[in-house]
């Protein structure tokens, strides 16, 4: 690992457990474990009464389908999770990497304008959408489950929260070629969001501003 990679992924957990984004991160929390859990609540009210009741044998049937539904409700609600944090999360991204510019001697990056933010918005989310839809089956998998959960959205994290960063001082095509060529730090950044998913975007901001300084000249 870079010592320009480990510095950032400190740096973002310092900044985000009682540093100068604590706030943020306690804000992204709340509204990210709120909005999961009421994800799974409608999955509970509204999906699983969908299932028929049965009568004699059959009853032992639906009893188990409602059962694997649920189970099946909470495994959705997880892996939903750092997708609801990473829109939650965006939202805050430019206030928190503004603030750890600041603290890191970067001057301050452009704001990226409501369109320009939706056509780099849809430039990143396209290929998380594919890769869950795909992929979804290897969550049943036990061991594989974890190692892949972790992998697949440390890769998105990385990706979307590196993007982020970079187009505040740069043009998201030059972002993207800076992206690629520096595709293992950006991992490993994205690796370490992936452990904390409900304050992922706010260890990402500063991780990746800080990865972002040390990539680019000045």
């Amino acid at each position: 690992m870079r010592p320009a990679t480990l510095a950032a992924i400190a740096g973002g957990i310092k900044d985000t457990f009682g540093g100068r984004l604590g706030w943020f991160a306690g804000l992204c929390f709340v509204v990210a474990v709120a909005a999961t859990a009421i994800a799974a609540w409608a999955g509970f009210r509204f999906l699983i009464p969908l299932l028929p009741d049965g009568e004699g044998w059959t009853a032992y049937l639906w009893n188990a389908a409602e059962f694997i539904s649920g189970a099946g409700v909470v495994i959705l609600a997880i892996v939903l999770s750092p997708t609801i944090s990473m829109i939650v999360g965006s939202m805050l991204f430019d206030i928190a990497a503004e603030r750890v510019e600041k603290d890191v001697g970067l001057p301050k990056g452009r704001m990226v304008s409501i369109g320009e933010g939706l056509m780099n918005g849809f430039r990143i989310a396209w290929l998380p959408l594919v890769l869950n839809i795909v992929t979804l089956p290897l969550l049943f998998i036990p061991v594989v489950n974890i190692v892949w959960f972790l992998s697949l959205n440390g890769y998105l994290m990385g990706r979307e929260y590196f993007s982020l960063a970079a187009v505040r001082r740069m043009p998201f095509t030059e972002a993207r070629r800076l992206r690629a060529r520096n595709g293992a730090s950006i991992f490993l950044v994205g690796l370490a969001c992936s452990f904390i998913p409900f304050v992922a975007p706010l260890v990402g901001a500063s991780a990746m501003t800080r990865l972002v300084k040390s990539l680019v000249p000045a």
